[in-house]
């Protein structure tokens, strides 16, 4: 076996392992222990091979933070999570199988994985020895519910910022960017998109529904809502482009009353909107106008996300020296994207992150997979990343510096 095949193999194994642990979230019977067990499985496994980890795990949600022995101020953090959604259509996903090209399982290609391939990645620089690359590597637990809860993504950047003074130059999401399934080197995603999740609530009171002095129609507000916000969006939102890179409006739920009780008159109704916006678009100003229209009708609105698209700046020096290991690897121009999903790129200190993943196929449904062609081209692009930092001095045994513009 090469060692190209025997890495990737490394990494499929590790990958398979990941997917073994249940770890669900965003669903009213999250599996938190599993969650647990697998954030402490990750930082056993660095902290093993000699890394500096630092494990969150003082909250409902756990996070890792690992770094290379002596580094101090690491310029680029590898994103993930080990979180997954609840499986399609049963615990039958989470024993994975190889078939083909793909690897199969929830969370094989969203995104245990690229974890996997992080945490390989990881181990043969610790093998290599120093100087070691000025990277370290941030995974979450809780993404799939919007990371709003420590220990998210935004409150491990706080905490280490208050601790340290540390910010990272370029964090590089290891997401999903081949999304046709079958790309050996996905596109290197330098806009994205991001979340807001509202809930507009009616208040009413319970009373008879057959007496004369029938309360009002919680229902009726809201269907009122949802017809009048379309205009609202429309004022605030980038809601069609020529080429599809454009902000969502979604409203998810609308929850009025108890489902069999026919007599009773609702107290209380909710309804969901979710917007994806693009980093054009004035979130602030959308929302403030959502809270205005909302309370002239006597509703409230509650705010349980709102955080804005980010666009990674032109001259960020990280970002020219990945594109450049892109085209060495690949040997064609690096292809350049944007990723409608949200991640955690949106929480980068000035929107100073990418998303850059490998292939796959069907995140979240019951047919999801990864391919395992695209394991190799990745790893092989982070190490001629770490190598073009090298050599522009970026790292030496007792200082980093940004690496020079070309």
């Amino acid at each position: 076996m090469s060692g190209a095949e025997d890495r990737a193999g490394e990494v499929v194994e590790l990958a398979a392992e990941l997917v073994r642990i249940p770890s669900v979230t965003n669903c009213p019977e999250e599996r938190i222990e599993d969650v647990h067990t697998c954030a402490r499985f990750v930082a056993g496994l660095l902290h093993d091979n000699g890394c500096d980890v630092k494990l969150f795990d003082r909250g409902r949600y756990p996070a890792v933070v690992a770094g290379f022995p002596g580094s101090v101020d690491p310029r680029i953090t590898l994103c993930g999570h080990f979180d997954v959604v609840e499986p399609e259509p049963d615990d039958g996903q989470f024993i994975p199988r190889v078939e083909g090209d793909y690897l199969w399982g929830r969370g094989a290609a969203d995104m245990k994985t690229v974890v996997a391939s992080y945490l390989v990645w990881m181990r043969q620089q610790l093998k290599s020895g120093p100087p070691y690359p000025p990277f370290n590597l941030l995974v979450v637990g809780n993404e799939e519910n919007g990371e709003g809860e420590p220990w998210g993504t935004p409150h491990v950047l706080a905490e280490l910022e208050r601790e340290t003074g540390w910010q990272p130059g370029l964090m590089v999401v290891g997401e999903r960017t081949g999304e046709k399934g079958n790309e050996r080197i996905g596109a290197v995603c330098t806009s994205n998109r991001g979340v807001v999740r509202l809930r507009v609530v009616a208040r009413g009171r319970r009373g008879h529904t057959g007496t004369g002095a029938i309360p009002g129609d919680l229902l009726d507000r809201l269907i009122e809502v949802r017809s009048v916000l379309g205009s609202v969006f429309a004022r605030h939102l980038t809601q069609s482009s020529y080429d599809g890179w454009e902000s969502t409006a979604r409203f998810p739920f609308l929850n009025v009353g108890t489902t069999g009780v026919y007599n009773i008159t609702a107290a209380e109704g909710v309804l969901g909107i979710e917007v994806r916006p693009i980093p054009d678009d004035d979130v602030r100003s959308m929302v403030d106008e959502v809270r205005t229209f909302c309370r002239e009708l006597g509703n409230d609105v509650e705010i349980d996300t709102m955080e804005a698209g980010v666009t990674c700046p032109r001259d960020n020096p990280y970002l020219s020296v990945l594109l450049e290991s892109v085209e060495a690897v690949s040997g064609e121009p690096a292809e350049t994207g944007r990723k409608k999903p949200a991640s955690s790129a949106r929480f980068a200190p000035g929107g100073n992150a990418v998303v850059w993943g490998q292939s796959g196929i069907g995140p979240h449904a019951a047919d999801e997979r990864h391919f395992i062609p695209s394991i190799e081209p990745h790893l092989r692009v982070l190490d001629e990343f770490a190598n073009r930092l090298a050599r522009d001095n970026a790292y030496t045994d007792g200082a980093q510096d940004e690496p020079s513009s070309r």
